[in-house]
């Protein structure tokens, strides 16, 4: 009976480590998307777009995140000599049918808070909502190494006039483990 028990309650202890991926919602079906690799063996993630909508209060707030490997960035070489395209997201946001926010992000808009070796080998590959409170939108984000499960989390609010702030995600894993990756 105990051996019943202690497979169960492993996989249990260890989710939290396992669900720690930072990526973009997936409209659609939730296949697990690998780096594509184009022709000169430089692997990158494939586009993305996704729009939702949203009340805050008596406001109508409809968000877009796109994403795509952008060939203006430095390609990120992992310790293994792969080489991958870093990516650029734009998050761009309409409240009551005017626009609020419209700006891209890298992983140089996240430097100041990145340990040196996520600044050499990290690659942005996540952005999604997290949820409004106070006037405020707040989105999950993260630089991570490529097909890996480190990342740092960072949290990107956006005030209710359309200025924003970076700081890292302390509680990332915490309170959804149901967040999809691509």
């Amino acid at each position: 009976m105990k051996k019943f028990f202690i497979l169960p309650f492993t996989l249990f202890l260890i989710s939290p480590f396992i669900l720690t991926s930072c990526g973009p919602q997936k409209t659609g079906s939730q296949d697990s998307v690998q780096t594509e690799q184009a022709d000169a063996g430089v692997r990158s993630l494939p586009d993305y777009n996704y729009t939702d909508s949203l009340k805050q209060g008596s406001h109508n707030v409809i968000y877009t995140i796109t994403s795509k490997p952008d060939e203006e960035l430095p390609e990120v070489v992992d310790e293994d000599g792969v080489k991958y395209k870093d990516n650029r997201f734009r998050l761009h946001i309409t409240k009551d049918g005017k626009q609020l926010f419209d700006r891209s992000f890298t992983k140089a808009d996240f430097k100041t808070h990145l340990p040196q070796d996520f600044k050499k080998f990290g690659i942005m590959d996540g952005m999604r909502f997290s949820h409004a409170e106070e006037g405020k939108l707040y989105f999950n984000t993260c630089v991570s190494f490529p097909e890996s499960d480190m990342s740092c989390p960072f949290l990107l609010t956006i005030g209710p006039d359309g200025s924003y702030t970076i700081t890292p995600d302390i509680s990332f894993g915490e309170e959804d483990e149901d967040f999809p990756s691509i």
